[in-house]
């Protein structure tokens, strides 16, 4: 058996540090896990253990070897086999023939197997003469892994193996890994499926932001502080608590009955890929509603069917009673739906008020000056940088300048992706202060998308939580804190810091 290590790996981007003396080890014979929020730094490791990205600083070694300074092809030649988060098989041939293009890839070695061999380790043996391009991608990814074996490597790498299987393949897939292991294989998982991780590894390391958090058991892992941190992210309402006061008056309220926004049996796709798998969720008016769970859930993709960004493949999207689903963006924005995306998208060689007046020019009624100055009464900081290019604020600025273009317009329904994307604890506490005088003051619904979930929890009415397409926890913040832990880090997790169970939780969906 031969161990993988990884040594005070550093790499740069530019200025940007996204790996900071990493350090870790891969033993012959065990699953190990690489988890991380979204960002982490987890791919940008397989680059560098399988050389498709040169160190700053640091040492990579299997056995005694240092493959540091080795070309990628000559790593696989000697024992590192991998497979990627997309899909690169060869689409027109056979699934027997993608196996044996990689079996020939090691000719210089006498094959240990055949190819109609692996293909029925992995469960494939039915679909071994159809092409790869018609394959579901559950079969697809299990096919990735039997031709990740044809190169009998000493040290398998998989990154996202899961997507797109089921829950039955998935365990399959769990049971395969483990075998694969006893035979003395070195296997490194980077998944987002907690479930799978915490139940076939035997030792598990967390990234965020580049530097290793925790590494231990899965037990030890699921119960660490700094863990529950990095994906939940820190506690503490903001400080403006709903119904404050501020200089801002409300507009005056408006009836609508019912829920404003409201999907039916929603799925989506990327192609022959499906990320959300019939999702119902409402949001009543004049309400906040977060939508939260670990990277990979299927969040954004909810949110891009919502926004008209990306049509269902199944299902209803009902805004203001009426079907909404593939309705183009700008046509949702006239009748009052407006998104702050992720990665703000403001208009970066266009000073603040110009950012301002694009949006306020199209509302009826409004001047351009009356649009600014209310957005100026809103964000105090956005009236010091009227005249500075939105490219040269910091990122909490840039998002407060997409939260102010969206309330130009009067929306009734504000969808906000991953606010506190990229941006420093303390930054993201005062965007949530301004949510939170938004919910109090504003007549407007909100639809939070976020991966970090303490701050959501503080100004959120309603929560629901998803993980792998689908809605597992719904309720109040108070029903549904309890079992946050459990959602975001596998089944066997502790339940949330400073939280006991709620007897209004559930996990089965909107109710």
């Amino acid at each position: 058996m031969v161990d993988l290590a990884v040594s005070e790996v550093t790499v740069r981007f530019g200025g940007v540090v996204a790996l900071d003396a990493v350090s870790l080890v891969v033993p012959g014979g065990e699953v190990s896990g690489l988890i991380g929020p979204n960002g982490a730094g987890k791919t940008t490791l397989f680059d560098v253990i399988t050389g498709l990205r040169r160190p700053a600083h640091g040492r990579v070694r299997l056995g005694k070897r240092d493959l540091t300074d080795v070309a990628p092809h000559l790593r696989a030649r000697l024992g590192l086999g991998r497979t990627f988060q997309r899909l690169e098989l060869f689409g027109s041939l056979s699934a027997r023939q993608n196996v044996e293009m990689a079996l020939e890839a090691r000719r210089h070695k006498a094959p240990a197997t055949t190819a109609d061999a692996l293909l029925e380790r992995v469960g494939l043996s039915e679909v071994a003469t159809t092409a790869a391009d018609l394959l579901p991608t559950g079969l697809a990814r299990l096919l990735e892994v039997a031709r990740a074996l044809a190169g009998s490597p000493s040290v398998l790498l998989l990154d996202e193996p899961s997507a797109g299987l089921d829950r039955d393949d998935t365990a399959s897939l769990g049971r395969l890994l483990a075998d694969v292991a006893a035979e003395g294989t070195a296997v490194l998982l980077v998944e987002h499926d907690m479930e799978l991780v915490m139940g076939v590894c035997s030792r598990v390391t967390v990234l965020d932001a580049g530097v290793v958090i925790a590494a231990g058991d899965p037990a030890s892992v699921q119960a660490d502080s700094a863990v529950q941190l990095a994906y939940l992210g820190a506690p503490g309402a903001p400080s403006a608590p709903r119904g404050a006061v501020t200089t801002v008056p409300p507009p005056p309220p408006r009836s609508a009955p019912g829920a404003i926004l409201e999907l039916r049996a929603v799925k989506a796709a990327y192609g022959r890929i499906e990320v959300v798998h019939g999702v119902d969720l409402s949001v009543a008016p004049g309400s906040v509603t977060a939508l939260l769970g670990p990277n990979g859930a299927g969040k954004s993709t909810l949110l891009k069917v919502v926004s008209g960004r990306l049509a269902p493949s199944a299902g209803q999207v009902l805004f203001e009673g009426a079907d909404v689903a593939g309705v183009a963006p700008e046509r949702l924005a006239r009748r009052g739906m407006c998104t702050v995306p992720e990665g703000r998208a403001v208009f970066p060689n266009l000073t603040v008020a110009e950012n301002l007046r694009m949006f306020g020019a199209r509302q009826p009624g409004s001047s351009g000056t009356e649009v600014q100055e209310r957005s100026y009464e809103r964000f105090p900081v956005l009236a010091e940088r009227r005249r500075q290019l939105a490219g040269h604020l910091s990122g909490g600025e840039q998002q407060m300048l997409g939260l102010a273009r969206a309330l130009a317009t009067s929306p009734r329904l504000v969808l906000l992706d991953e606010l506190s994307m990229g941006l420093a604890p303390l930054v993201v506490r005062e965007l949530y202060d301004t949510v939170a005088v938004l919910a109090a003051t504003e007549v407007v619904s909100i639809l939070l998308v976020e991966q970090f979930a303490a701050m959501a929890l503080a100004v959120a009415d309603a929560v629901a939580v998803m993980v792998h397409g689908r809605i597992v926890l719904a309720g109040t913040p108070s029903q549904v804190e309890p079992e946050l832990a459990r959602a975001y880090l596998g089944p066997g997790s502790p339940p949330s810091p400073g939280s006991s169970p709620s007897p209004g939780s559930s996990a089965g969906g909107m109710k």
